[in-house]
C-alpha cells in the first residue's frame, strides 16, 4: 500500500516541509508525492527519500496505476477502519495546510474529482495536520481502531524566538502518546519562527 500525498500548495514552506518529512519518516519509500509541478520542489522532496510525480492522484487512477485508493477526507461520512486498508493499494493524504474553519479543500480538490473511483474515509471529527493524519493512518494500518487513539483538539504553546516571547495557538487536532502530542522534529520552533518571519515571505523551497 502506497501513501500518496497530493501536493496542493503553491509553496514548500518550512512548515509544510516539516509535515512532509514526518510522513516519509513514518512510511519511508512507500510515500509518493503527486501533483508536484515544480522541478525544484520535486528535487527537494526526493531528498527526503520519497518518490515524486507531476501527475495527480486523479491521473494515476485514470491510467490504472492506482486501482483501489482511499482518500482521507474530513467530510467523508464513514470513519477509517483497519479492514478498509486490506484491499487498498493507496491511501491519499491531502498536501494541504490547514485553515480555520476548514473549507473542504480535500473534498473539492481530490474526492469530488475521483467521483466513484475511490473510497473516502474520515479520521475523526476534527481537522488534523498532515503529520497527524499520517500518524493516525500508521496506527490504523497496525490494527488500531480510531476510538482507541488519544486525539485532542487544539494546541497552545509559548516559546522564545529571537529574544521575543510568543504564544501560538493551533486550531487543529493532534494525536497524543502519553501526555505529549505527536509532532515532527522542531515543529514548534518552525511554527514559532513562521509567526515572526514567514507570514509575509513564504519560502517556496526549503533550503
Amino acid at each position: 500500500m502506497r501513501v500518496v500525498v497530493e501536493h496542493l500548495e503553491e509553496c514548500l514552506s518550512p512548515w509544510l516541509m516539516s509535515e512532509y518529512s514526518y510522513v516519509v519518516k513514518l512510511f519511508g519509500e512507500k510515500v509518493v508525492f503527486t501533483n508536484v509541478r515544480s522541478s525544484q520542489i520535486r528535487d527537494a522532496l526526493r531528498r527526503l527519500g520519497a518518490s515524486t510525480t507531476e501527475l495527480s492522484i486523479v491521473d494515476l487512477v485514470t491510467v490504472g496505476e492506482v486501482v483501489n485508493p482511499i482518500v482521507l477526507d474530513p467530510k467523508a461520512r464513514e470513519t477509517l477502519q483497519p479492514e478498509d486498508l486490506e484491499k487498498a493499494d493507496a491511501v491519499v493524504i491531502g498536501g494541504i495546510m490547514g485553515e480555520h474553519p476548514p473549507r473542504g479543500r480535500t473534498y473539492r480538490e481530490i474526492t469530488s474529482r475521483l467521483a466513484q473511483r475511490a473510497l473516502s474515509r474520515n479520521i475523526g471529527k476534527y481537522q488534523l495536520t498532515i503529520a497527524g493524519a499520517a500518524y493516525v493512518l500508521k496506527r490504523v494500518s497496525e490494527g488500531y481502531r480510531l476510538e482507541l487513539l488519544d486525539i485532542r483538539f487544539g494546541l497552545r504553546f509559548t516559546t522564545t524566538v529571537g529574544g521575543y516571547e510568543i504564544t501560538v495557538e493551533l486550531p487543529y487536532a493532534f494525536p497524543y502518546e502519553g501526555a505529549k502530542p505527536v509532532l515532527p522534529e522542531d515543529y514548534l520552533e518552525i511554527i514559532a519562527r513562521k509567526s515572526l518571519l514567514y507570514e509575509s515571505k513564504p519560502a517556496c523551497v526549503e533550503e
